[in-house]
């Protein structure tokens, strides 16, 4: 080492500081680089998930005034089906307490108009599908119409005829609570008729299926007789008697529980 010249030595210690750097390089720089590599693609990866999640939760308001405005809509629509009829119907769930509650909504509205009932049947509350009722309509069509429609004229202006007909009919139906009532009552003219006026404007889901008075006329069984342009002699009801008739009637009432509020938090 004596021997060798200053520029030998300086040459050694340049290969000296060189390989310390480099093992410094790879023992402690490289490791660090690598961890900034790793973090910064972390980084960079949050930061990206950050701004997905923040998007969100900016839509957050708008969704829940869109929530809210749905549910406010199908509540308004579906009050229709409320039936005070039933009683706590949404509450009791109870079938005979159900049935009780109907029974006890009639009896009222039948003694307000001083029928007499001769027969009254409940059914077994249950469920039942609400049909769709809409006007679909048949296209005139004919094979010289249908050859002569080279612009396509009459297929475009049959299916708009015929849309509204086949988007309702692929409308699923919705199953609500559903009760047959099925009675007999007799009364005066006047209390059959504020009846079904009462059952008629009724805010309550009242479908009236069938009804059969069996003497229309209210003759109250006196007569009288009529003489047609022949000369024939008939005997009918006497149309301005003071009279009583029996009333058949078929009632379904129709009931569906309010929409629950969702809870939609601060």
């Amino acid at each position: 080492m004596k021997d060798m010249s200053y520029r030998d030595k300086m040459v050694i210690l340049i290969i000296s500081v060189i390989i310390i750097m480099v093992v410094g390089f790879f023992a402690l720089i490289k490791p660090t680089y690598n961890k900034l590599i790793e973090d910064t693609t972390k980084y960079e990866e949050t930061k990206t998930e950050w701004e997905g999640i923040k998007v969100k939760l900016d839509a957050i308001p708008d969704l829940k005034d869109s929530i809210t405005t749905t549910y406010n809509d199908a509540k308004k629509n579906a009050a229709v089906l409320k039936n005070t009829a039933f009683g706590e119907v949404d509450t009791e769930y109870d079938t005979k307490k159900v049935n009780y509650g109907l029974d006890q909504y009639l009896h009222q509205v039948i003694d307000d108009n001083n029928l007499v009932v001769s027969d009254f049947a409940i059914g077994d509350a249950g469920s039942d599908s609400i049909e769709y009722f809409y006007y679909e309509p048949s296209a005139v069509t004919y094979a010289l119409l249908e050859k002569g429609d080279l612009n396509g004229k009459y297929a475009e202006e049959v299916t708009e005829l015929m849309q509204n007909g086949v988007l309702i009919g692929e409308r699923a139906t919705a199953e609500v609570l559903a009760n047959n009532v099925n009675m007999k009552v007799s009364g005066k003219r006047e209390d059959l008729m504020n009846f079904l006026d009462t059952m008629k404007e009724d805010n309550n889901s009242i479908y009236i299926d069938t009804i059969d008075i069996a003497d229309y006329a209210f003759s109250g069984g006196t007569t009288r007789e009529v003489t047609d342009a022949e000369g024939n002699v008939q005997t009918v009801a006497s149309p301005n008697a003071d009279g009583t008739s029996a009333l058949d009637i078929n009632l379904m009432f129709y009931n569906a529980k309010e929409l629950d509020q969702p809870i939609l938090g601060d």
